[in-house]
């Protein structure tokens, strides 16, 4: 028969505990780190993908590959890798990662404005919408200093209402695909370089146009089957412009777009 001393065991139970709280104190800052460490790789990596029919995640990006989770309308996911393969993005689901097939997500990344600012491309001091305003008066336009980099005063028609402007401070200048609903149609895949080149377009004349800021603001990130400019003798040319951006840069045009558009062009001239 084997006896324990209690009072023994109880002493070593003292010390395991006191030596598991040093470790626990010594350890506990880099835990913290680490914490933050991996949820900042997160974020770098973190696109928003949401699953919008019934589909599988797979360990290898074939059909035949193992099914390893079951995936419902609505799950999220985070995308790990934009490129796709054989047409399966790679993603992690809880537990998981793997694989699903593409067309059965809607993927994009946070739209952040930044990455699409007005740039001085030419260096002259005059960014774009100074560019704009310049090019689009009907008038030389005057600037408020003699460094010519801020335009005081011009005349303006904006086709989206018709009426005649005079002091730039009542207009804005309008991305014709504005530039939420670009990133929102592919170019949340584009490189900041291409990004920044899409918002500063000044080879293509209908690319940005100087409009009344509250019909523009009015439109916001909207396409044309939510919003068309009160003129109408402009909406023919309006919904012709936006298919000619969309595709020249190659985005995606909604079935709700597709609608408004046919419909709008129908009764155009040609």
């Amino acid at each position: 028969m084997i006896s324990i001393n209690t009072d023994t065991a109880y002493e070593v139970g003292l010390k395991n505990k006191e030596t598991s709280k040093r470790y626990r104190f010594f350890f506990q800052p880099f835990l913290v780190v680490l914490l933050f460490f991996l949820y900042f790789i997160h974020l770098s990596f973190a696109h928003d993908i949401v699953v919008k029919r019934n589909s599988n995640l797979r360990e290898e990006p074939t059909s035949s590959s193992r099914l390893l989770h079951q995936l419902k309308p609505g799950d999220e996911l985070v995308l790990i890798n934009i490129e796709k393969e054989n047409g399966y993005y790679y993603v992690t689901n809880k537990n998981f990662i793997g694989w699903i097939w593409a067309n059965n997500v809607i993927v994009q990344q946070e739209y952040r404005r930044d990455q699409w600012d007005w740039i001085d491309e030419d260096g002259d001091g005059q960014d774009t919408r100074t560019e704009v305003l310049i090019v689009e008066s009907e008038i030389p336009v005057t600037f408020t200093t003699n460094e010519s980099t801020k335009v005081a005063s011009g005349r303006w028609t904006d086709p989206y209402t018709g009426e005649i402007f005079t002091d730039p401070k009542d207009l804005d200048i309008d991305h014709m695909v504005p530039l939420k609903n670009a990133h929102l149609s592919g170019g949340w895949l584009w490189s900041l370089e291409k990004r920044r080149k899409f918002a500063n377009d000044l080879v293509n004349p209908e690319h940005l146009i100087a409009v009344d800021k509250s019909a523009n603001r009015s439109k916001g990130t909207k396409g044309p089957d939510e919003w068309l400019p009160s003129n109408q003798l402009y909406r023919c040319d309006y919904v012709k412009n936006w298919v000619k951006i969309k595709t020249r840069w190659n985005l995606t045009i909604t079935e709700e777009e597709r609608t408004a558009i046919d419909s709008i062009l129908t009764q155009c001239p040609n």
